[in-house]
């Protein structure tokens, strides 16, 4: 059973559409044919001569017209469809922010005629509607769920529309190819015309910008999710050295344990935090060395799966004592191309120095000491690993960026299979019939991307992730 299988979309729906707690001002919509029947019924205008009309806020009262009971001073204003959110008329009411508060006011707005929202259940009208298409309903997430400048600039243009932008001029030269494939499949016996010259002289001109211009969508596809979810940091290095410590100077606060006892962190902990800006997802993995212990052995495994998987890696050793033979040998199979070595105490007397490193790296690496207890040195290093972001292959210009998401790429990934079976068909005299099935699963994958040819499934998956006010 789909989402909003056995929902009337036709009725009048209401929600909370702020976060209930202690706040300053708290929000409700209504959407449907009866909202400004509904909000009348409710809301009392402070003065006489006020009107409730298109886009007009007008100061009043909700009271209860069985007991005539204030429950709150309000905003009210009134939006006419089709110039709405959701192409429906619709109705927000701005009262005192309080989980009682609005708690009333919505089983008021239910008990006349209203029924309560399912999650994303007004942007799921706005898509109905066609006020935007699927693309753009996710991109309202996104904006939401934005935790830097460059995810929301990203989400905008996604809310903007320009994956849309992106795909329909594929699916409207697949339509052209289509048009005459069809009209050859259907029509060529009857009128003793081939259209067989016409549809492949069109695949011939137009197949290479059509599959490169999918391969270039997905290519952009590891950047945008980084943007969103942050850039992996994995901190990796022996046992001792401050793992734990510089995970804890890098969020702010005391999240791993600190110890002096050897082997305290077993498993890695992991913790979102913004640096200038960009989203950073830090890593503490269990430490690296050879032991009988079952489970730290367990975590030095998952350690090093976390090394290979990350977008950068600090490699941390305790700049107060010697390198051992193991921590070399971790140094000699470093990927330097992602890795910043850390020397980590460096309060405390020096033994160990970015010199003695360097000789020891497969190549040239940033070598960087610090004190995470201290913070002595931090900026130098936050600003060395940001260099090492700029320099690998990971980033990008935003702004030129599709905001493409797993859900896109699959669909892309599908569509770019398809064609790649229609082009190896051509060479090798598939029949046509087979031919124009590999076409139109391309084409109904790209419509897919913006709803065109989407299902109750789909539609489900995308909005239960939604608040139920939006």
């Amino acid at each position: 059973m789909t989402l909003f299988e056995g929902l009337d979309l036709t009725h009048t729906i209401a929600a909370i559409s702020t976060p209930v707690g202690m706040g300053g001002i708290g929000i409700l919509r209504l959407s449907g044919p009866d909202a400004h029947a509904i909000t009348r019924k409710v809301f009392s205008p402070r003065s006489h001569k006020a009107i409730l009309k298109h886009r007009q806020m007008v100061l009043g009262d909700i009271m209860d017209p069985a007991s005539g009971e204030v429950i709150d001073e309000v905003f009210t204003v009134l939006m006419a469809a089709p110039h709405t959110y959701t192409r429906e008329d619709m109705t927000e009411i701005q009262c005192h922010s309080g989980r009682v508060v609005l708690e009333r006011i919505l089983k008021l707005l239910l008990a006349h005629g209203a029924r309560l929202a399912g999650p994303g259940e007004f942007t799921l009208r706005a898509y109905l509607n066609g006020r935007i298409d699927l693309s753009q309903a996710e991109g309202v997430m996104e904006v939401i769920q934005a935790q830097s400048e460059a995810a929301l600039r990203m989400a905008q243009k996604q809310l903007r529309g320009e994956i849309r932008r992106a795909v329909t001029p594929l699916i409207e030269t697949l339509d052209m190819i289509l048009t005459y494939m069809e009209a050859d499949l259907d029509f060529s016996e009857d009128t003793g015309m081939d259209f067989t010259p016409t549809w492949q002289a069109l695949w011939s001109e137009n197949a290479p910008a059509l599959i490169h211009d999918i391969a270039r969508l997905m290519e952009g596809f590891a950047t945008c999710q980084m943007i969103r979810d942050g850039f992996e940091v994995v901190i990796i290095g022996p046992p001792n050295v401050g793992k734990s410590s510089i995970l804890n100077r890098f969020i702010g606060r005391d999240r791993a344990i600190v110890t002096e006892i050897p082997g305290t962190t077993r498993d890695f902990l992991e913790e979102g935090t913004l640096i200038q800006g960009i989203p950073f997802r830090v890593v503490d993995t269990a430490g690296l060395r050879e032991t009988d212990d079952p489970i730290e052995k367990l975590g030095a495994v998952r350690s090093l799966q976390k090394k290979r998987q990350a977008d950068i890696v600090l490699f941390v050793l305790d700049a107060a004592r010697p390198l051992d033979d193991e921590e070399a040998q971790h140094l000699r199979q470093m990927e330097v191309e992602k890795t910043l070595v850390v020397l980590n105490k460096c309060d405390l007397p020096r033994v160990l120095s970015p010199e003695a490193i360097r000789p020891l790296l497969p190549a040239p690496a940033p070598v960087v000491e610090v004190s995470a207890k201290t913070g002595e040195n931090w900026e130098a290093m936050t600003s060395l690993l940001l260099e090492k972001l700029q320099n690998t292959a990971l980033t990008r210009d935003v702004s030129s960026l599709i905001p493409i998401n797993q859900r896109h790429y699959q669909l892309l990934e599908k569509a770019k299979t398809a064609l790649g079976r229609l082009d190896e068909g051509i060479r090798q005299g598939t029949e046509e019939v087979f031919l124009a099935q590999d076409a139109w699963e391309a084409k109904r994958a790209l419509e897919a991307i913006t709803g065109a040819s989407g299902d109750g499934d789909i539609l489900s998956n995308i909005f239960r992730t939604f608040c139920v006010g939006k």
